[in-house]
């Protein structure tokens, strides 16, 4: 592995691998970059109609780009799904800090109910984390924030909320 002399740079990629979901994708991918000195970053999955969306970050020696990119390409090709990546200098993730949970229920969920959800967030200066889903009927998502205090995500949830045909409730 390497790094740079910049405090806090990694030479990392950013591999995104999307398809339709089947046992043992994501067993495929971490089999693949197995021979390699690398490690784990980050990284997230999510399913949604039966599509997988996975994405990882990792660290490496950038002399590996080439061959992990070539093999990225064989198990796309075997295993018949889409995977690309992304190679650079970047910045190591910081420690997320700590996040509020945001619960939202209602029986039809709109894309207007959202916009004055997130609207509200940003402009509170809160960040999303992540949008999970938790219930179908009636639908209930967990939407996690960071960068505001729990008083202020009250008063947030107390005007987005107000007078809507969904519920808001915060949770920790």
């Amino acid at each position: 592995m390497t790094s740079s002399s910049h405090e806090g740079e990694q030479f990392s990629g950013l591999i995104l691998l999307t398809g339709e979901d089947k046992p043992g994708l994501a067993h495929a991918l971490f089999e693949a970059l197995s021979p390699f000195s690398v490690a784990v970053v980050d990284l997230d999955q999510i399913i949604i109609k039966n599509r997988l969306i996975l994405t990882v970050q990792i660290s490496l020696n950038p002399a590996h780009q080439i061959a992990i990119e070539e093999d990225l390409a064989v198990l796309a090709t075997s295993l018949g799904i889409d995977v690309a990546s992304v190679f650079s200098m970047s910045t190591t993730p910081q420690t997320k800090s700590s996040c509020l949970t945001v619960k939202l229920s209602a029986a039809k969920l709109h894309p207007k109910h959202l916009d004055q959800v997130t609207r509200a967030l940003f402009e509170a200066g809160a960040n999303i984390e992540d949008f999970s889903r938790t219930g179908s009927d009636p639908l209930e998502l967990n939407i996690k924030i960071s960068g505001i205090s729990q008083t202020q995500l009250n008063e947030v949830l107390a005007n987005a909320g107000s007078g809507t045909e969904f519920s808001l409730i915060s949770s920790n």
